[in-house]
C-alpha cells in the first residue's frame, strides 16, 4: 500500500477491519508501505518472484493468488481466505525473504496488521525525481523571466526584451524544454513496446517534440512558429491529458516506461482536485487554448494574444504546484506529468514573445489615448 494513495485508504479504513473481525487471531497479514525504500524493494522482489504484471496498489498476496485494487480486494478476499483455510491453511507467499520479514515483525502469538513503518524514501532513489527537479527548475527560471520582463514593462516602456524573447534567446529556450521532452518521451517509448496503445500515443509525442526541435531551427522567431506550430504542440499536450485522464477514471494501471512510478502519483490523494481529476483539468485547459488560438487565426486581436500568453502563464504555474509535489509530497514521479508540464512550458516561451507585446500596446496606446484626451 502507499500511504497518499486514497484506494489504499478506502480498502485499509473502510473494509479491511471487517475481514479481520472475521478471523481473528487464524490471519495474520503484513501490511507493506511502498514508498520506503525496503517496501519498494519487497513490491519489486514479489513481482520478479511471482511473475506480477501489475504495480498498482493496494495489491493482497494470499498464498499464490494476487489480488489489486479497491473493488477486487473487499470482493475476492473474504471468499479466497474461508476457502484456504478450510482446505487446510494458507501458507507464506512465494517471495524470497518473506518469512523472515513475516517472523521479524509479527510474533507467533499476533494476529491482524503490522504497518512496517520506516524512514522516508530517498528523494534521487528515482531517476524521475531527478527529471521531475530539473523540469521543476526549468519552469522557475520561465517564471522568473516572464516576471522580469512584466516588470521591466510596466517600470519603462522598452520593448527590447520582448524582441530578445522572440529571437535567438527565446527560441534557445524552447529548445532546452524541448530537449528535456524527447528524453522524458524516450523514456516512456522504450517502456512502452508492450502496451501498443501507449506506444502509439509517446511515439506520436515524440515525433510532435522531433519535429518541433528542426522548426526551432528553421524560424527566425517565435511568432512564426506560433502562428502554425501551436496546434501540433497542444495536440502532444491533449494525447498526454487524455492518457492521464484515462487512467484516473478507469482506475486501470498506467504504463510508465522505464522510471517513474505513475501509478502511485495517480492514486495518490492529488490526482483529483475539488473531485476533479488532474487529466481532465489539463485536457479543458489545452481545449481552451486551443480554442483561443483558432480565433485569432479567423479574426486577429492583440487581447486574444495577451489570453493566450496569460493561459499558458496559469498553466506553468499549476504545473510548477503538481511537479512540485510529486518528488517532495507524494515521494513518486510521473513521467506522463512531467511530459505535459514541459508542454506547458514550451507554449509560455512560444506565446510570450506575442503576449507581451500585445500588453505593451495595449497598455501604453491607452495611456497615450488618455494624456491625448
Amino acid at each position: 500500500y502507499s500511504p497518499t494513495c486514497p484506494h489504499c485508504q478506502d480498502v485499509i479504513n473502510n473494509h479491511w477491519p471487517a475481514i479481520r473481525d472475521e478471523f481473528g487471531d487464524q490471519l495474520q497479514v503484513l501490511f507493506i508501505n511502498v514508498m520506503t525504500p525496503e517496501g519498494t524493494q519487497m513490491m519489486h522482489t514479489a513481482r520478479e518472484a511471482m511473475h506480477i504484471t501489475s504495480s498498482s496498489v493496494p495489491m493482497l498476496i494470499i498464498g499464490t493468488d494476487v489480488l489489486v485494487g479497491s473493488v477486487d480486494i473487499p470482493l475476492r478476499a473474504p471468499d479466497l481466505i474461508r476457502s484456504k483455510l478450510s482446505s487446510g491453511g494458507i501458507g507464506y507467499p512465494p517471495i524470497p525473504g518473506i518469512a523472515a520479514v513475516f517472523q521479524s515483525v509479527i510474533p507467533e502469538t499476533t494476529s491482524s496488521s503490522t504497518p512496517i513503518e520506516i524512514k522516508q524514501r530517498p528523494l534521487l532513489a528515482d531517476p524521475a525525481n531527478l527529471a521531475a527537479l530539473i523540469v521543476l527548475l526549468g519552469l522557475v527560471t520561465g517564471i522568473a523571466v516572464m516576471g522580469t520582463i512584466g516588470w521591466n514593462l510596466v517600470t519603462r516602456p522598452n520593448r527590447r526584451l520582448i524582441s530578445t524573447m522572440n529571437g535567438l534567446w527565446g527560441r534557445r529556450m524552447a529548445f532546452v524544454g524541448t530537449l528535456v521532452g524527447i528524453g522524458l518521451v524516450g523514456s516512456l517509448v522504450l517502456g512502452s513496446f508492450q502496451d501498443p496503445i501507449t506506444l502509439f500515443i509517446s511515439g506520436s509525442v515524440l515525433a510532435f517534440f522531433v519535429f518541433l526541435v528542426f522548426q526551432l531551427f528553421r524560424s527566425s522567431s517565435m511568432n512564426q512558429l506560433s502562428r502554425w506550430l501551436m496546434p501540433l504542440i497542444i495536440a502532444a499536450g491533449l494525447l498526454v491529458a487524455g492518457y492521464l485522464a484515462y487512467v484516473e477514471m478507469t482506475v486501470v494501471q498506467a504504463t510508465c516506461g522505464v522510471m517513474g512510478d505513475c501509478n502511485a502519483v495517480q492514486q495518490s490523494s492529488y490526482a483529483a482536485i475539488l473531485g476533479v481529476p488532474v487529466g481532465i483539468i489539463g485536457i479543458l485547459g489545452y481545449l481552451a487554448i486551443l480554442a483561443l488560438w483558432l480565433v485569432n487565426q479567423y479574426k486577429y486581436q492583440h487581447q486574444i494574444d495577451a489570453a493566450l500568453f496569460t493561459m499558458a502563464l496559469l498553466g506553468v504555474v499549476f504545473s510548477i504546484y503538481l511537479t512540485f509535489l510529486e518528488p517532495f509530497v507524494i515521494g513518486a514521479s510521473c513521467v506522463w506529468c512531467l511530459i505535459s508540464a514541459v508542454v506547458m512550458g514550451i507554449l509560455l516561451w512560444i506565446t510570450a514573445p506575442a503576449g507581451w507585446n500585445a500588453i505593451y500596446i495595449m497598455r501604453y496606446s491607452e495611456e497615450h489615448r488618455k494624456k491625448s484626451v
